[in-house]
């Protein structure tokens, strides 16, 4: 593909702690959902992959779970998706949230152990005053050798443009990785899941954000209604009591709203087919894990 003098093409990490609007931010540049959104620690755990492209080059983002300290398997591999979109990146946005304290040592090593060129992201700036924006910037400008210090709202679509102008400033000149019309390379499998499993996190509460996941194991396309199959896994039968509900009132409420999320995706009726299964300690099985990485 013969692409004119000047364009530049790069990978973009974005990291940062859970809930910092990470994958707010990719939507909004991308336009479109590429990635599930939720108020719940950790809903990112595979590295998500939104492809930015434009008259000026094209911006590969890796949407990168929440950094975190591991204690279980999944957790492990969570951050080998973080470490491997930093060391893949030619730019990493570090994004953090206006309201929370200043990030602890743990992640700027990570940072300084990548390498990378780093611009600092700070999100949300909505909710405080130009004078507060201003004093987090201060809080945080000799933290690390910052390339840029961007405020920003994801949500609000505040400084968007001036971040998208400053990523094709910064990247390489090149070529296209991917055809101009792609937007992601997600299988539909694993988005399907995401669509309905961002529904689960909407009702769930306390600790089964964490202990939650699901299968896709069958889409099927009936001519006028597409058929889905999922799996959601707990880890005890109390928690699976709770995802069902008193009288099957949550299960329902998660299949209606998946239902309408599938919907929108296909374009035509859906019937989702939602099941529980109890899977002991699934967070530390190589096999369930698996499923989830691959």
């Amino acid at each position: 593909m013969t692409q004119s003098k000047g364009r530049r093409s790069g990978y973009v990490a974005l990291v940062g702690r859970t809930n910092v609007g990470k994958s707010t931010f990719l939507n909004a540049v991308m336009e479109a959902k590429v990635a599930i959104v939720s108020a719940k620690p950790q809903t990112t755990r595979r590295k998500i992959l939104g492809i930015r492209t434009t008259e000026r080059g094209q911006a590969v983002f890796f949407d990168c779970p929440g950094i975190h300290k591991p204690h279980f398997r999944l957790n492990e591999l969570m951050m080998k998706e973080v470490r491997d979109a930093l060391h893949d990146a030619d730019l990493v946005l570090f994004f953090v949230d206006i309201g929370a304290a200043q990030h602890d040592q743990f992640i700027f090593d990570l940072l300084r152990e990548a390498g990378k060129v780093v611009f600092l992201v700070i999100n949300k700036i909505d909710k405080l005053n130009k004078g507060r924006v201003l004093e987090k910037i201060q809080e945080y400008k000799d933290a690390f050798p910052w390339k840029e210090i961007v405020p920003i709202s994801a949500l609000r679509n505040v400084n968007l443009d001036l971040l998208e102008d400053l990523i094709f400033k910064t990247l390489p000149e090149g070529e296209n990785f991917y055809p101009a019309e792609e937007t992601t390379l997600q299988g539909q499998n694993f988005y399907v899941g995401e669509l309905v499993r961002e529904k689960v996190l909407d009702q769930v509460e306390d600790e089964l954000p964490f202990t939650t996941t699901l299968k896709v194991e069958e889409i099927k396309d009936r001519g006028d209604t597409v058929y889905v199959r999922a799996e959601i896994y707990v880890e005890s039968t109390a928690q699976k009591k709770i995802v069902i509900g008193r009288q099957g009132g949550l299960i329902k409420r998660i299949g209606i709203e998946g239902r309408a999320a599938l919907e929108e995706y296909f374009a035509k009726k859906v019937f989702l087919d939602l099941h529980v299964k109890v899977v002991p300690d699934w967070r530390n099985s190589p096999q369930i894990i698996r499923e989830i990485f691959d």
